[in-house]
């Protein structure tokens, strides 16, 4: 009897498990998903430092990728036309819609080397998704022009003490800058600390000496160094020069390049023609500057105290040529002036 009943109960439990797998429904989604579409953007408020912290919307139709699902919309901008390199995501959301700061959008614009007060042509799309395994669909792309203001980017940081600055991590001089926001950090520093044969450095996270710092022995290629980031190491030493820097915290590397050493010169500066006034390479903003006293005349930029290699403007326009003409300072004061070697521009402000 009892075999019967257990016979039974699994004739009945079959037809019922045979019930619920008709009535489930598997999600089929479209091979060919609706994608979403960007509306034109429109800008309500200058962009400029004033409306540095005004909000830029972004606003776009829906996806449909064949059944009920949650979309995930992402936003991007890229200085490519194709985004085929430097893609920032600007958003995520699951809105139609979303914001972004005047201020971070120029940090951008920035970032990808834009000349300030020159106008630039960016690309924004945005994709959607479901899922990991489901490609994202992009709307077709939409050009804005925008033009940079004078702005500093919050680079992360990473320090350089060393005897050519009096052993300061967290000085001005002796910052290296993570430019892709990742683990690489680079920067130009000049090494010389007056008549020392050479000059010791160490590499320190934080602007002070509670936390990793790193030393060790670097190998010497011609003019250049290489070596590893090792926290129980000593001090580095290299021969005095400018070097640009290339270190990876997470790949523990170092790398130095004997880089040009630029100074001011002219009969406006206190060294007149014959000696340069050193510049600092800030690297915040990726240039050379001085701030100094100058009388009337006119200046030019020099490379390592010779003039193989010098720069002055034949139009006196903001923009460089090599061997070009004196830049003119009108009246004496104190002046703020600033070099891309780079881009080959250059501004003189008084103070």
């Amino acid at each position: 009897m009892k075999k019967i009943k257990f016979i039974l109960f699994l004739a009945v439990f079959g037809l019922l498990f045979a019930s619920c797998s008709r009535n489930i429904t598997e999600p089929t989604i479209s091979s060919n998903p609706t994608k979403p579409t960007m509306a034109d953007l429109s800008i309500t408020v200058p962009f400029t430092m004033a409306n540095a912290d005004s909000l830029i919307t972004f606003s776009w139709t829906s996806s449909d990728f064949g059944f009920s699902a949650s979309v995930t919309y992402t936003l991007q901008m890229s200085p490519k036309s194709d985004f085929s390199s430097n893609v920032s995501t600007l958003i995520t959301t699951q809105k139609l819609n979303g914001t972004i700061k005047v201020s971070d959008i120029n940090t951008l614009l920035l970032s990808w080397n834009f000349n300030i007060g020159t106008a630039a042509t960016v690309y924004y799309r945005v994709g959607a998704s479901v899922a990991s395994n489901v490609a994202t669909v992009y709307a077709g792309s939409k050009s804005k022009s925008f033009t940079p203001y004078d702005a500093v980017i919050n680079y992360p940081i990473i320090y350089v003490p060393g005897s050519y600055q009096g052993w300061s991590p967290g000085a001005d001089n002796g910052r290296l800058y993570s430019y892709g926001f990742n683990s690489t950090y680079g920067g130009i520093i000049r090494l010389k600390n007056g008549a020392d044969a050479t000059v010791q450095f160490k590499v320190t996270i934080n602007p002070n000496w509670n936390g990793p710092n790193y030393g060790g022995t670097l190998t010497q290629s011609g003019t250049n160094y290489s070596g590893v980031l090792d926290p129980n190491g000593g001090n580095y030493e290299v021969l005095p020069s400018c070097y640009s820097f290339s270190v990876d915290v997470n790949a523990k590397t170092i790398a130095l390049t004997k880089t040009d050493d630029w100074g001011l010169i002219g009969d406006a500066t206190a060294g007149g023609w014959n000696t340069s006034s050193p510049m600092f390479y800030n690297g915040q903003r990726k240039m050379w500057e001085i701030t100094t006293d100058l009388t009337a005349g006119s200046i030019k930029f020099r490379a390592n105290d010779a003039w193989d290699l010098n720069y002055g403007s034949n139009a006196n326009d903001g923009t460089l040529q090599a061997g070009g003409s004196n830049i003119p300072i009108a009246t004496a004061g104190n002046y703020t002036i600033r070099f891309d070697p780079v881009k080959l521009t250059y501004t003189v402000k008084k103070n």
